[in-house]
Order: C-alpha cells, then structure tokens, then sequence
C-alpha cells in the first residue's frame, strides 16, 4: 500500500491509511457505497424537481455539498416522522436541529418562493420550511443512508488532500469544498455553474481508493454512477461532469482546474514547506522525494517509512505555524501544554499582492448567548432558544444573504458558502457581485434594522473581511485579524435597544425584566418571551420527546413520558427527564455542562482556514459521534436488562429529551441523576479519543423544581472550575495538564447558582488543606466509579429498576458520609485537616470491609509526594448524585 498519512490536530498525530481499523486504498465496498449514495442524491433530486434537469442538477449540486457538511446537518442521533391519531401533537414535520433547517431551505429555494426579509417574521419562516413537501424525502435521505454517510465522511476528513509532510495536515473533506467554492466564485454567470459545483466536489474522490492514480478512480467512480442512473431512468446527465474531471490535471485550463489550482495554493504553502526542508532533520531525504515524478514520488515517501514521514510532518507544521500565526498564541501561558505550537512566531518575510478580489467572509455572533438562553425559566423554551441560538447565526443569516444575493445577481449562494457554524457562531462566503460599491457597509446594512431580531431583543454582530483573490486565498489568522478589529462595534450604543426604565409599565411574568406586551398563555409575557414561548409550544422539548430516534432499536421518549405523565407530559419536563416513575417521585436532575479546553488557542494556531474547518468539523462530528455511541451502549443496556423489543428505554428516552446543546466543543445536557455520571464519563472518553480535544465538564445535581436557568449558571461556573492548569513554574510534561477533567456537585436544600459555586469552593478548598480538588482527571472519576460498580451501565440499570435501589446505594455513600461528618465536625479547630487525614487512616485499618478500605485509600492516594487535597468532597458529591437519583 502507499504510505499517506493525516496530521491530525489537536492531538498532533499522524494517523496512517490502514491504521485504527480503517483501510481506504483498495477498499472497493467503500467505493461502492460511494456509488450507492451518490445514486440515491441523484434520484431524490430528479425526484423533487420533477425531472427538470436543469432543477435537479441545481439540487444535486446542494445535496452533494452536504456530504462535506455531514457533521453541520445530522443530528445527535438519526430520527424518523412518526404520525399518531391519537395526539394532535405528535403530528407535523418537526426538525430538532438548525441545520436540518438549512439543509431543507437549500434544497426547497430553488422550488418555491422562500425568500425572506426584514420584516419577515419567525413563525413565517419556520411554516415555510416545515411545510416544504419533500421535507420527508430529504430526511429520508439521512435516516436510510445513515451509516453510509458517517463511513464516507469519515474518509473524507481522514484522508489528505495530500499526502506529502508538509501538505498532509488538509482533509480531502476541506479541499473539495473549497474547490466548489473557488468554482463559484470565478464562474459568476456560468449556465452550467451547478456542473461545475457537482466536478469539483467530486473531481479527487478517487484519492479515497486509489491515491496513485486518482483521476482515473474518480473517472470509474462516475461512470459506475453513470451506469446506476441509467438503469434508475434519472434525469441527472454526468457527461459534463465527467469531462470537467478527467481535464482537472490536463492541458486545457477548465475553471474546475483553475479552482482546484487556487485552493491547493490556499492548503500548500509551498514556499515555507521547501524553507522548512532546510531547517528540519530528514528536510534532505523529504525534498529528494518532492523532486521526483508520480509514482517515483510515492515509492519514495513510501519507503521512507513511517517515523520519518511522521516526525517531519510534525516539525514542517510547526516550522508553518512559526511564519503564520499571531506572536501573541505563543506568548500564552495556555499554549504550553500543545507540543504544535512553536517556541516562538518569526513571521513570513514574503508578502503577497493580492489580486482581484473575489469575494468576502461573512462572520456572524450573538453576543450574550448564555444570558439569552438562561432568561428562560422554564425548559421548553430554553431547549427552544439553545436551537434558535444556531439558526439565527446560521441558517437565517444564508436566507438574508442568499435573499439579497438573488434579488441582485439571479442566482443563489451554494452550500458550500457556509463555511462553518458552531457554538453561536458562523462563517458564510458572499461573492463580490453581492454588493455595488462598499461591500462592508453593504454587507453589514442586510443585518440591521430586522424586526425579529428586535421582538427578541437580540443583535447580530457582524463582521467582514477580504477573503478570496483571483490569486490567492487568505489564511485563517489573516482573516482574523481583519475580524477581530471590527469587535468594537459591539460595544458601541446600539440605538435600537430597548431601554428599561422604572415606570408604572407590568413586568413578564416569565422573565421578570422586560415590559409585558402581551396576555396569552395565562400570563402577561414581554416580545421576547411570547415569541420563544410560541415557537416552542411544537418545537425544542416537545420535538424532542415527540421524535423516535433510530440507536440500535427505536426509541420514542414520548411513550415513557405519556405512561407516567399522561398527554400534559410537558409540564412535567423536568419530572420526566430526572427519572420519575410516579408522580410523588423524588428523583433529581443532572445539568451536565461541558466545554473544549483552550478551543480559542487551538483554533487561533491554524495555518489555513481549510485548517481551521478541519479543526471544527472534526471537533463537531466526533462530539456527536461519541454521544450516540455513548447512547446505544446505554438503549442495549437497558434492552439487555429488560429482554424487551419495545421503544420505551425509560434513561436513554431521558436522556434523549434533555439535549440541550450539542454542537462542536459546547455541550449541555440534563439527565437522570442516576446515569448523569457513568454517562458523561463515557462520552467524554469517547469525545477525546475522536476529537483529539480535552474537555472541561461540570455536573450540578437538583431538584426537578429547583429554577432551571440558575443551575445552568451553576453548572457553567463549576464547568469553568473544573480545568486543569499547570501550577506555575511547572518544569514537567506539560501535556500531561491537557486531560478531560470531571467537577460534580449536588444541592438539596441551598439554590444552585453562580455565587453559590464560588463561595462553597472557597469553603472547602484551601491552599495547604483542601478537602475539594475539582479539577477531577476523569480517569480517576471512572476508577472511583468502577470501585463502586457504577460504571458500566448494565449496572446503573439494574439499580435504577431495583427495589432495594436506595438501601444499595446508601451503603456505597456510607463510608463516605462519616469522613464528610468527621470533617465537618473539626472542619474550624485546631489541626482539623491532620486530624480528618489521620481519622481516614484509622478507618482504612479499622474497616474489615474491601469496598470501605479501598474507597478511602483512594481519598489518601499521594499525588506528587503530597497531601495537601483529598478529593473528600468530589468523591462524595460523585456517590451522592447516585443517591439522589433514586429518589
């Protein structure tokens, strides 16, 4: 096989074809599987426009994009539409994510008049998606071509565009999309532009199977589609398409040749590549093996071996990074801990003249995203504003510009043209002809004055910066750095804020801040809550309760929560998701809150911008990976223990419904308290290993009726908590400070919020005697969980339908409540911590009880010679969430 290998970051590891048990070179079932659903993309298309070919090419070109987006527009788990009689409620097409959303209004433009503007309401704006009648056809599509999807994807972003040290560190995922993107914005007025989309997706695919002779694999890939068209009577001709690609390396210049030029120059920078040979150990062997022709060239890389390929990719990325990012990355204690990020920035000498400009980056935040979500007190509508939070930095933003773009140009933006959209954030490409004059200006007048940005009394901040030349696309931190001095703006008085002023005026009900306006719903709300409170009547919780999920069998949240509730479950939201089996239950509800560590200096230390997407989507695809794999092992427990077929899994349909967040490294969940930490050390254990990130994750445990917007705080607080630091003056490995790190906490009687976090970690965690760590290696939670055969899920299931649940649990927490007692008693005297330790040591040779010793071992285990903290407090907040979740 030929010797190719990805530079995957953050981890900075290379991962080789035929390593992790994935193989693509030779790999004909995946080639197959290629075929198969770039078919079925083809038929849907024709499908939907009715076999206007011109229509259908235009979808197709859209649908194939998404590929390439696979992360942005699957869910967490894959749903399907189920109609029920006998629930008015259960009926409708429900789309739980935004870029379900975006997917759907991509696809519904180019049939229906489903343009928006300023005054364009909301409500408006999601009928029209929901009501579009192929809205079933396209989720088909995601739900029957589910594992298919995932595996092609998954070669995407593993493979790269190139294989050389030096160029390994793009994805194909990224290059091709770029080269889509690159098409489009030098083809303005093409009348076979969706041809030239539909090439440059597809014109390198067959790197995935035969890197050698990539050109002819993508020839036969198209031919066998071709073949499978035919046979399928589809309207879809890929003549065009196949003479673009097979020319893409030829002597004739086609714009798919020029794009694919264009972007290669954007994801190899050549000229500090070869500077880098001269610096590097192996630089000689590296460059002799650039200077020779194909097949040469792979033989000679191949049998340079995998050590030297490795360690020079690693040391030209950083030799890269040295010319290309900010000096103030590196100057950030932070960055220490990340082995890519060089000692020191000397910056390129070369400077490019840029050409003519092409087209500009759209960057679009909501400043204030957690104030917005957590104004909700009540779950519905904050599960609804967390997805709203996405759509109105994503999808909404491409309607306005793809709206504004078409009006002037009578064409539309691709999909490709949102680059990237996460964690209330979004990237979208806008071609120069979208403007007159000052495309700044132009640009950034679409956003203002938008009258359900002012019933919901939010801003976008938006900023725009040069993107793509003619002759040269820009990097990640040169696009940046133009962004970042527009930040400004949003401190500036915006004068169509709302102001609030003491006065005679009713106050929300919900809220409690801003001026009632309206009385519906039993109570007197402000814009902002009547218009989340509306909306989320049949989305966010309800849609989530409402969908059947397809894990390793269906599962329907609705069918556990209608048998205990009955229909008026959604009141009970909060009741439902913490496990009650019964009305008069007591169980408690785990707000899980988690976060990417150093994702701003991660991101900032990106060579190129296909760099920085690889980063995200990865980030993004193996979070959601990692949660609906942690999910099937929880939904097969549960079969397991019930040996039933049925769809009602009472903890994984809770788990289900209390998704809040989940995009790119921002994760926040509820769940039963009884599963909230074997679960969320699983997936974390999961992210990390398919991401490459580290994260930093707070667990709060309360009551159901406990204000759900004031735990969240909490939780997001004891989140912040949570990260390790290396202490200063710390000479050791510093990777060793870069781990997933666990902090829990559970309130009973005292309410959970900010402060409240603050004040109880200052109570209990001192400099010389600490009876609270917080910042938990979830390698030690899982081994405290394993001790008290809480890990596995088989067991939490089996406790959670016990009889016997609280006595069982009682008697893991035992031990733990006396030293918690004893500490409290001598917590203020003289000497208490010593003697806290030295009555800790007392029981361990007292105890005659293997659990009760080894569970106290574990509080005295000596960390660096040293035992100045006992995670007292963290282990018992960790046992207790089990005793709370068992009512």
């Amino acid at each position: 096989m030929t010797l190719r290998g990805k530079l995957n970051l953050p981890e900075f590891r290379v991962v080789f074809d035929g390593e992790d048990g994935k193989v693509y070179e030779g790999n004909t079932d995946l080639e197959n599987k290629i075929v198969d659903t770039l078919a079925h993309m083809a038929l849907i298309s024709c499908e939907i426009a009715k076999n206007d070919e011109k229509k259908s090419m235009d979808i197709y070109a859209d649908i194939v994009s998404m590929l390439y987006k696979l992360p942005m527009f699957i869910s967490y788990a894959p749903t399907i539409k189920k109609e029920d009689e006998g629930s008015k409620e259960r009926k409708g097409n429900y789309v739980p994510t935004a870029f379900e959303y975006f997917f759907i209004y991509t696809i519904a433009r180019h049939l229906t008049d489903i343009t928006v503007d300023k005054n364009t309401s909301l409500k408006d704006i999601f009928e029209k998606l929901e009501n579009f009648e192929h809205t079933d056809t396209l989720r088909s599509l995601i739900r029957l071509y589910f594992p298919s999807l995932r595996e092609i994807y998954e070669a995407l972003i593993n493979t790269p565009a190139d294989t050389r040290p030096g160029f390994n560190f793009t994805s194909l995922a990224s290059h091709l999309q770029l080269t889509s993107l690159i098409s489009w914005l030098l083809q303005p007025h093409s009348i076979d532009l969706s041809y030239l989309r539909v090439a440059s997706l597809l014109h390198d695919l067959g790197k995935l199977i035969n890197p050698r002779h990539h050109v002819t694999e993508a020839i036969n890939i198209l031919e066998k589609l071709q073949n499978k068209l035919k046979s399928g009577e589809a309207c879809i001709k890929l003549e065009r398409v196949k003479e673009l690609v097979a020319s893409h390396h030829g002597d004739s210049e086609s714009i798919v040749q020029i794009a694919d030029r264009l972007a290669s120059s954007a994801d190899r920078l050549t000229e500090l590549v070869n500077e880098a040979l001269d610096h590097i150990e192996y630089g000689k062997e590296i460059k002799e093996c650039f200077n020779k022709e194909h097949e040469q060239s792979y033989d000679c890389f191949t049998n340079l071996g995998k050590e030297k390929y490795e360690k020079a990719s690693k040391d030209i990325y950083r030799f890269i990074l040295s010319k290309v990012i900010s000096p103030e990355i590196v100057k950030n204690e932070e960055a220490r801990v990340f082995p890519f990020i060089p000692d020191k920035v000397e910056g390129s000498s070369k400077e490019i003249k840029p050409g003519i400009p092409l087209g500009y980056l759209v960057y679009i935040d909501v400043p204030s995203i957690q104030r917005f979500i957590t104004n909700f007190p009540k779950l519905r509508d904050m599960s609804f504003a967390s997805m709203l939070v996405d759509f109105l930095v994503t999808v909404y933003p491409f309607m306005l510009l793809d709206t504004e773009f078409a009006s002037k140009t009578k064409s539309r933006l691709p999909a490709e043209a949102l680059l990237s959209g996460y964690g209330g954030h979004s990237y979208i490409v806008v071609r120069k002809d979208i403007c007159n004059n000052d495309c700044y200006k132009e640009i950034k007048d679409i956003f203002k004055g938008i009258k359900l940005l002012s019933d919901l009394d939010l801003r976008l901040q938006v900023s725009v910066a040069e993107f793509a030349y003619d002759n040269y696309i820009k990097n990640y931190n040169e696009v940046w750095d133009e962004i970042k001095t527009q930040f400004s703006e949003r401190y500036l008085v915006d004068f169509d804020e709302k102001i609030y002023s003491v006065g005679l005026h009713r106050v929300c009900d919900n809220c409690g801040i801003r001026p009632a306006v309206y009385e519906k719903f039993g109570e007197y709300l402000c814009s902002r809550c009547y218009e989340i409170r509306d909306l989320s009547s049949t989305r966010g919780f309800i849609s989530k309760v409402n969908s059947t999920y397809l894990l390793s069998v269906e599962v329907t949240p609705a069918e556990s929560a209608s048998k205990v509730f009955g229909d008026n479950f959604a009141e009970y939201a909060m009741e439902f998701i913490a496990g009650y089996k019964k009305l008069e239950d007591t169980r408690y509800v785990s707000i899980i809150k988690a976060d990417g560590n150093r994702g701003s200096i991660i991101f900032s230390a990106s060579a190129t911008f296909s760099d920085y997407i690889d980063k995200s989507f990865r980030l993004d695809y193996g979070v959601k990976r990692a949660f609906y794999e942690t999910l099937n092992e929880l939904a097969n427990a549960e079969r397991e223990f019930l040996k039933s077929e049925e769809k009602e899994l009472p903890l994984t349909s809770r788990v289900l419904s209390g998704v809040l967040y989940l995009g790119g490294d921002d994760i926040t969940l509820l769940a039963p308290s009884i599963v909230a930490i074997p679960f969320a050390v699983k997936f974390f254990e999961k992210a990390t290993q398919l991401t490459g990130f580290t994260f930093k994750v707070g667990i709060v445990s309360v009551k159901p009726d406990h204000p759900i917007q004031f735990a969240f705080q909490a939780a997001d607080e004891l989140m912040e908590r949570s990260k390790i630091k290396p202490e200063d003056g710390e000479n050791k490995n510093l990777s060793e400070y870069n781990k997933t790190s666990i902090a829990c906490m559970v309130f009973s009687s005292t309410l959970a919020s900010k402060s409240v976090i603050h004040s109880e970690i200052s109570k209990y965690k001192r400099q010389n005697n600490s009876y609270l760590v917080v910042t938990n290696d979830i390698r030690k939670v899982k081994e405290l969980l394993e001790l008290a055969k809480l890990y596995e899920f088989k067991d939490v299931v089996s406790l959670y339908n016990s009889e016997n649940d609280k006595k069982e649990v009682r008697e893991k927490l035992r031990q733990l409540e006396d030293i918690v007692s004893y500490a409290e008693t001598n917590f203020n005297t003289s000497n208490g911590y010593l003697k806290t330790l030295a009555y800790i040591l007392r029981q361990i040779a007292r105890s005659d009880k293997p659990y009760d010793k080894e569970i106290l071992k574990k509080l005295v285990e000596r960390k660096e010679g040293s035992l100045k903290e006992i995670p007292l407090y963290d282990y018992y907040f960790i046992l207790k969430t089990f005793r709370v979740g068992v009512g």
